[in-house]
């Protein structure tokens, strides 16, 4: 068994990669660069590796059972080129994870706009606890797991994207992995350069509702998008919050928060050494699934508490005791507001800095061009940084300057820098009393991060 990996250090093909050599499989791989962590994931695994795309590396590898294709790569990728040359077998990441790792298995998708990586992160942890050693496939870095994804036992645990699956394959990756047991977060507008409009994005949703065989569970989040997707169930459907199941809850205690849920055998409270409330979220959807699937309430209860969750998902960076610095992947105006009120809560009398890097293609196609400002002005001072490109595939684009003159008109010190340098020059002019710097960004930060820990802590 042997294959080779086009563009293997982002983060879905790094962690298939990990799974197929578990497998056993021989491999090879290419990519632009290695960048940490995912560069380092591939590199520690053991297998060829190319910089750089070139036909030759198909050649170099040859012969082979396969070539797996990162979703990002086009078709006019040399390497692609040469496989559908020489007649390989061409995977997407999706179709390999579901043939190599997840046939034949108890299947769970977490599939939503909203904290599909920690709930995926989060089930698979509660699961090992209980001595169910699942499989998995988180996308991101679980702090609870050496990697990011292992071949496991009779269960498998997978996040569940709806983004478009390869060149030659433009459906939503979450139609390969056919999921027993569906958990679904809200959904909402997203992935602008793909969906035309909401409706769009529901309809694709439904399909993958209705892949979910009668005899298999949906658990879901209790909004009006998810009850129109839901309409096509064969499967059992329990919502969140209803009559049996709701987070009711949520008390701050000590560093920690205090759970309180409603259940169908009456209320139960959970401990989690930390405050965020997209976790106790995320959690309200994970349990009754849990519990359906016949993990012991205690066992829940006790490994909650050690949950560390995913790296970039409100991640600590650094720290003193006048400046904390955190890293969030959110890229969404829903997700940015909760996070900064969640800040607002723990940190009570610190100045928050939310510095934005509109990375998302749908962050810079101006969608979201009305919502942002109410979205951020939990922060008390925002800089909204150039985003990596200004190209946009279509929509009018974001006027950053806009949304900054909007949160000015709304009391907050807002700012848009035209480069990174006035972005650095900016921060250490915000800096007053204690404060509190987010960097939300779902593009590749490491240097930026870097750079940034050096202006706060010296």
């Amino acid at each position: 068994m042997k294959y080779h990996i086009i563009a293997v250090s982002g983060t879905a093909t790094a962690t298939l990669a990990s799974l197929l050599k578990e497998k056993g499989a021989a491999l090879s791989g290419s990519d632009i660069s290695f960048y940490p962590p995912m560069g380092e994931l591939v590199k520690s695994l053991g297998i060829k590796l190319y910089e750089g795309f070139s036909s030759e590396n198909i050649d170099r590898s040859l012969p082979l059972d396969g070539v797996i294709v990162g979703n990002f790569v086009p078709s006019s990728n040399p390497e692609a080129e040469r496989a559908i040359e020489l007649g390989l077998d061409l995977f997407s990441v999706p179709e390999a994870l579901y043939h190599f790792a997840m046939k034949g298995k108890e299947r769970i998708v977490v599939a939503g706009t909203h904290g599909k990586t920690t709930t995926t992160a989060l089930l698979a942890f509660l699961m090992d606890r209980a001595g169910l050693n699942p499989g998995f496939f988180v996308g991101g870095l679980p702090m609870d797991f050496p990697s990011s994804g292992r071949l496991g036992g009779d269960w498998f645990v997978a996040e569940g994207d709806e983004y478009e699956t390869s060149f030659f394959d433009k459906g939503p990756k979450f139609f390969h992995l056919f999921p027993k047991y569906l958990l679904l977060g809200p959904v909402e507008m997203d992935h602008y350069d793909i969906y035309e409009n909401l409706g769009e994005l529901e309809r694709v949703f439904s399909l993958l509702v209705s892949m979910v065989p009668s005899s298999g569970l949906i658990v879901s989040a209790d909004t009006e998008a998810n009850r129109k997707i839901l309409q096509g169930a064969r499967a059992r459907v329990i919502t969140v919050p209803s009559k049996e199941w709701a987070l009711e809850e949520i008390r701050e205690k000590g560093e920690g928060m205090v759970l309180s849920f409603k259940t169908p055998s009456g209320k139960e409270e959970f401990f989690y050494p930390g405050f965020s409330t997209p976790l106790a979220r995320n959690f309200s959807l994970a349990l009754p699934l849990l519990l359906e699937l016949g993990l012991p309430l205690q066992s829940i209860k006790n490994s909650l508490k050690d949950f560390r969750g995913v790296k970039r998902r409100m991640e600590l960076l650094g720290e003193n005791e006048e400046a904390k610095f955190f890293t969030d992947f959110a890229h969404h105006p829903s997700s940015l507001e909760l996070n900064l009120r969640d800040l607002r809560k723990r940190f009570e009398g610190w100045k928050i800095i939310a510095l934005v890097e509109p990375a998302s293609w749908t962050m810079r196609s101006g969608i979201f061009q009305d919502r942002l400002p109410g979205a951020l002005s939990a922060a008390d001072a925002i800089i909204l940084a150039p985003p990596p490109s200004l190209k946009i595939k279509k929509g009018r684009g974001l006027d950053r300057k806009r949304v900054v003159e909007e949160l000015g008109e709304r009391g907050k010190e807002a700012f848009a820098p035209e480069d990174w340098e006035g972005v650095y020059s900016r921060l250490p002019q915000l800096l007053k009393g204690k404060t509190v710097v987010v960097f939300f960004s779902n593009g590749n930060i490491q240097e930026k991060a870097q750079r940034l820990i050096g202006l706060l802590f010296g």
